[in-house]
């Protein structure tokens, strides 16, 4: 009896159990308005193009095995009353890829999927899709370029709207970065296209990237010919060719603003010329009857050589303009990237840095150990053969 009392009582307890789970499981429906979905209902979303569907067979047996982790992400369509993937493309993939009977008995109901909001914009669906595929994909450099790139585009399109404010801090937001890695990246889209290419195949880390981005292209193809000659840039040599950089577009930066004065006054040269010739015109077709012939003879003679004072001033601003011009065509002609001589001087000073940095930081070694040296005749020796030639460069120098 007691017996029976107690499987009875745990019968109801049992009962109790299951109705909890089943209302967990409405208010979770509820909540956050999962659905189970069949799988002819639900189509591709043709943004999700840039991502590979590669590995699916392996994801396959990974649901067959541990179920369906990750549900899907879907957007209702009215008009065709079918579902749009936002998230999860792969997955659906792997799920349609099973046969009917491995269909049918993982998902007797349909696939688990949380259907967004229909107010989502367009817009939205694709920061959606992007943010998504980010958190469940190992995505490759190039793909995480392409995101940030993407994901700029639309949230610049949401400030024109006065959706956001700050740009870097939305795409750090999405693909859980920090907004100074979101600008390394957009520095990045700087890049010449062999730099761009060797980024993408991790011939160059994004810290590089995020340098070589903010220098010219012909800084960027010394970076490059570096790379190419040596397998990589030393800082010493980047910090030089960064210099020259610096130089070069302040240079431009003053060739501009020149160019700009020149042009002005040049303007305001033509503005004066136009009228002294109406007004030259004005009194030659229309002389004014209360001035006599007298005064309209020194007026004309007056304004005729101001006119022609003007014009010699106009030509002199024309001849210094286009010798600006030229001057600057010359010069850009003659500086195209820096020479295969200045490389090697640039290199030259960076190997001659790291031996004196190394010789620097290692010298309190030396200095320490002293007694050590004193009594190991080879070590002393060293050290003097080292003074001897320290002293011949001193006195060559």
């Amino acid at each position: 009896m007691a017996k029976k009392s107690f499987s009875a009582g745990t019968t109801k307890s049992g009962n109790l159990g299951n109705a909890g789970e089943k209302m967990k499981d409405l208010q979770a429906r509820n909540q956050y308005n999962f659905k189970f979905i069949p799988k002819e209902q639900i189509k591709a979303n043709p943004k999700n193009e840039m991502y590979t569907q590669d590995g699916i067979e392996a994801l396959k047996e990974s649901i067959l095995v541990n179920g369906l982790r990750h549900n899907l992400s879907v957007l209702f369509d009215v008009d065709t009353n079918t579902y749009r993937l936002v998230s999860g493309e792969r997955r659906f993939n792997a799920i349609s890829s099973m046969t009917d009977k491995e269909y049918n008995n993982l998902f007797p109901s349909g696939i688990p999927c949380k259907v967004e909001k229909q107010t989502t914009s367009e817009l939205d669906e694709e920061i959606m899709l992007i943010s998504a595929n980010h958190d469940v994909r190992e995505a490759s450099m190039e793909v995480k370029r392409w995101e940030v790139s993407r994901l700029k585009e639309l949230y610049e399109a949401k400030k024109l709207k006065g959706e956001i404010s700050n740009i870097n801090a939305e795409i750090a937001k999405q693909l859980n970065i920090s907004e100074r890695q979101a600008r390394k990246y957009t520095t990045a889209e700087k890049l010449i296209p062999e730099l761009s290419e060797l980024l993408n195949s991790n011939g160059i880390d994004l810290n590089q990237a995020d340098k070589f981005g903010k220098l010219d292209e012909e800084a960027q193809m010394s970076i490059l010919n570096l790379i190419k000659n040596n397998g990589k840039v030393e800082n010493e040599e980047y910090k030089s060719i960064k210099k020259l950089s610096e130089q070069k577009e302040a240079e431009a930066r003053e060739y501009q603003e020149k160019l700009q004065q020149a042009s002005k006054e040049l303007e305001e040269k033509n503005e004066k010329l136009t009228l002294l010739e109406n007004k030259l015109s004005e009194i030659n077709s229309a002389p004014q009857p209360t001035k006599s012939k007298e005064d309209l003879e020194d007026e004309l003679k007056y304004i005729t050589k101001a006119k022609d004072k003007a014009e010699k001033e106009r030509a002199r601003l024309e001849t210094n303009l286009e010798k600006l011009k030229q001057a600057q065509k010359e010069k850009e002609q003659r500086n195209t990237a820096i020479s295969d001589s200045e490389l090697k001087r640039i290199s030259s000073i960076a190997k001659t840095e790291q031996a004196l940095n190394l010789l620097e930081n290692n010298f309190d070694i030396l200095k320490n150990n002293k007694t050590v040296i004193k009594n190991d005749a080879d070590l002393r020796l060293r050290i003097e053969l080292l003074k001897s030639r320290m002293d011949d460069l001193l006195n060559n120098l």
